[in-house]
């Protein structure tokens, strides 16, 4: 949900579950601990990456709503000015080769800072009217050392989802070219 605050264009995000589970539980997380609930270290790794001069959407608020056994959450974020998904844009159009060179060296930043998002989607990638790439939603993803393996993987996931969109909708401009640029601007 978009609103507005003092004079900043917000988004308010509520957490809903995801799977089978959701039919029953929804957006009810199990947790005793505010400090562990997912909008407080989703607003943390924002934090985190801000300084880092990663682009990210600055975290301005988590509330976290507890009882006895559960909790619901949000987190309003700065909304990212005059952008669309990239989804949303290959709906529309096509992407020159040096757009895609430049959404793979961004994923390479988040990389190279060991920032592993655990959802790297389509629509999780926004592009702005002045050609920057910006990544939102980090729910559930973290910081991850160790080996090279599940960079390659958070890619894989990202061609995944690009594919998926190829096959749901007519007019989807992703094509072989376009991911080879990607995979360019990554190394």
């Amino acid at each position: 949900m978009y609103f507005h605050h003092e004079g900043r264009a917000l988004v308010l995000k509520h957490y809903y579950r995801g799977g089978a589970v959701a039919r029953i539980l929804k957006d009810q997380y199990l947790g005793f601990s505010i400090e562990k609930s997912r909008a407080f270290k989703e607003w943390r790794l924002l934090k985190k990456m801000r300084k880092l001069a990663l682009p990210v959407p600055d975290a301005v608020a988590a509330h976290v709503q507890k009882n006895l056994f559960f909790y619901r959450a949000d987190l309003i974020t700065e909304k990212v000015a005059d952008s669309q998904t990239l989804a949303d844009i290959l709906s529309e159009r096509k992407l020159p080769p040096e757009m895609w060179s430049k959404i793979g060296a961004t994923i390479k930043l988040f990389h190279l800072h060991d920032i592993y998002h655990a959802d790297l989607n389509a629509r999780n990638i926004l592009l702005t009217d002045d050609a920057e790439v910006y990544l939102i939603d980090f729910d559930n993803s973290y910081i991850r050392t160790g080996s090279a393996s599940w960079k390659m993987a958070n890619l894989s996931r990202l061609k995944r989802s690009l594919m998926k969109f190829k096959r749901s909708m007519s007019a989807f401009d992703f094509y072989a070219e376009d991911w080879s640029a990607l995979l360019e601007g990554y190394k």
